[in-house]
């Protein structure tokens, strides 16, 4: 029994004879513990003073065992369930499928479809290169340069490049360009 128990047995004098022997020799010898009882007993007086209205007493009574009972309902452990991952899967993938679906082929600037690389290099104007393989790449961008060219493409598995020009006339001044060039050693049309 914690002291809070035994302070409240003594005050309603519930203790054995010997057990309230005991708190009152623990009381002499605590001054904290006998302000304690003093309080309790100057407070238990002045509610003995007061008069209680008729029907309060059951009425606080019934308040008391309605607030009791509540307590006694279960409750669910987790009333705020969290998504299950199926539902979360299931909500991200319709979202992914009406963004590429839905809004992406009505974003400006994009055209009839999926377009490749190559496809698109092949719309435009250009040349399918292959260099000598002791080419140094400052040499090779400065003739890029100068022909007008840019690399879509490449180099591939056996080293080929695609490169793109702006329309067929600089396709053609460049393949000829690089037709006399020693360090090119093939060059088609896609």
């Amino acid at each position: 029994m914690d002291q809070d128990d035994r302070l409240i047995d003594y005050m309603q004098g519930r203790l054995s004879e010997e057990e309230r022997v005991a708190f009152e020799a623990e009381m002499a010898r605590t001054p904290a513990l006998e302000a304690e009882v003093t309080a309790l007993r100057a407070a238990a007086s002045e509610l003995g003073r007061a008069q209680v209205p008729d029907g309060a007493r059951a009425a606080g009574w019934d308040r008391l065992s309605a607030a009791i009972d509540a307590e006694r309902v279960p409750q669910p452990a987790n009333t705020n369930r969290p998504l299950t991952l199926l539902k979360v899967a299931c909500i991200i993938g319709a979202t992914v499928a009406v963004w590429q679906f839905g809004v992406v082929p009505k974003l400006p600037g994009q055209g009839p479809g999926y377009v490749t690389v190559t496809e698109e290099a092949e719309a435009r104007h250009a040349l399918r290169v292959a260099f000598a393989e002791d080419v140094a790449l400052a040499d090779l961008t400065a003739l890029l340069q100068r022909i007008g060219a840019r690399i879509t493409e490449g180099p591939g598995a056996i080293g080929l490049y695609t490169l793109s020009f702006d329309d067929e006339a600089a396709r053609d001044a460049a393949e000829a360009a690089l037709a006399d060039d020693p360090r090119v050693t093939a060059l088609s049309r896609p």
